[in-house]
């Protein structure tokens, strides 16, 4: 009797492995082969669960997204006005965050000439900035921000945050997790006076 495959479980599994060759070799070096011989199968069965090495790469983008979406799902759990919290989940203070990052750092060179990267990266930022807005209209409700700076807070801070993380990826040693978290801390205090 043939096994049971997990076929979600399988592709999260390739979409691993390519986000962790993308993160070490970068996009132009990976291919199909690449990745089927670091997961320890035939091209063939890579293909079966990808088409193509564009679909694979989009579903490893949406996974890396999705991790971190899963960081900031558990913040928000505890604590609904947790901003440092919700930015922390986002940033690349640890090696997996960091190679989400890594990952979309280089889809940003797809996405300059692919419509459905571009629509993708639009829609990625959109949600980072939507999170960002949900947890100051939850400070704005508990009279923690003023609520007619929501939206205007939240623009700010995902440009903290992806500055933050894009100088992460190039000068780790600079750009530390302990670095991170001191300058995030400076910055929250003058933005929104939060600790």
């Amino acid at each position: 009797m043939p096994a049971v495959v997990d076929h979600e479980k399988r592709r999260q599994q390739i979409a691993g492995i390519a986000a962790d060759l993308i993160s070490r070799v970068g996009l132009d070096a990976l291919t199909m082969r690449e990745i089927a011989a670091a997961a320890g199968y035939s091209t063939t069965i890579v293909t079966h669960y990808f088409a193509s090495k564009r679909d694979l790469l989009l579903y490893t983008y949406r996974a890396s997204a999705s991790n971190a979406q899963g960081r900031v799902n558990t913040v928000l759990a505890r604590d609904p006005c947790d901003l440092k919290g919700s930015i922390e989940a986002l940033l690349p203070l640890d090696e997996a965050r960091l190679q989400d990052w890594k990952v979309y750092l280089a889809f940003w060179q797809i996405a300059l000439v692919d419509p459905d990267f571009s629509a993708e990266q639009r829609a990625q930022a959109n949600n980072a900035r939507n999170i960002l807005q949900g947890v100051l209209v939850a400070r704005a409700q508990a009279g923690l921000v003023p609520a007619d700076q929501v939206d205007t807070l939240a623009r700010r801070l995902l440009v903290c945050v992806v500055g933050m993380a894009v100088q992460a990826v190039f000068d780790p040693v600079d750009w530390s997790g302990d670095g991170q978290r001191a300058f995030l801390d400076a910055e929250l205090r003058s933005l929104v006076g939060a600790d």
